[in-house]
C-alpha cells in the first residue's frame, strides 16, 4: 500500500464520491445497490484485467440510448466537482450505476494519479497504453478503488 500523501488523496476523493452519491441518490436504493456492486468488483477488475480494460468496459456499460459512455467519461474527466456531476446525471443514471462508478475512477485518474493530459476516453486509453505510465497510474487508481470499495460497503446498506 502506498503511504503518505497519496493515501490521503485517495481516501479524500473516495469520501467525496460516497458523500456525493448519498446526497444525490440517497433515496434510490437501486442506484446505491448498483454502485456498491461496482465498487466491490472494481478493484479485482483493475488488478486482474488491467486499468485500461476496466475503464473501457465501464464506459461501454455506461452507454445509453442518447449519450455514449465516452461522452459520460469525458464529462467526468472535465468536471472536478463529483457532486455537481452526479446532480447533472440525477435523472439519467441507471440502477447499475456504471456511469457513477466510472466518474469516480475518472476523478481518481485526474486527481490522485495526476494524469491531466487526456480530456476524453480514447486519448486517456492511448496515454495509458504506455506500459510504464499504465503501471504507475494503475497502482494509484487501485488504491483509490480499494478505499471506495471499503467506504461503499461501510456506508451503503445491503
Amino acid at each position: 500500500m502506498v503511504t503518505g500523501m497519496q493515501a490521503n488523496e485517495s481516501l479524500n476523493l473516495a469520501i467525496r464520491c460516497i458523500d456525493a452519491l448519498r446526497k444525490v441518490f440517497g433515496g434510490n436504493k437501486n442506484i446505491l445497490d448498483g454502485f456498491r456492486s461496482r465498487a466491490r468488483d472494481g478493484p479485482s477488475s483493475i488488478y486482474y484485467s488491467g486499468l485500461t480494460y476496466t475503464i473501457a468496459y465501464i464506459a461501454s456499460k455506461a452507454s445509453k440510448e442518447k449519450i455514449s459512455g465516452d461522452e459520460l467519461m469525458r464529462q467526468a474527466l472535465m468536471e472536478p466537482d463529483v457532486g455537481a456531476l452526479f446532480e447533472k446525471w440525477k435523472n439519467t443514471a441507471e440502477k447499475e450505476a456504471y456511469e457513477l462508478y466510472g466518474a469516480c475512477l475518472m476523478r481518481a485518474i485526474r486527481e490522485v494519479a495526476k494524469l491531466d493530459n487526456a480530456n476524453d476516453l480514447l486519448t486517456l486509453l492511448k496515454v495509458l497504453n504506455d506500459p510504464g505510465r499504465q503501471i504507475l497510474v494503475t497502482n494509484k487508481v487501485l488504491e483509490f478503488a480499494e478505499w471506495l470499495k471499503r467506504l461503499a460497503e461501510a456506508s451503503i446498506p445491503g
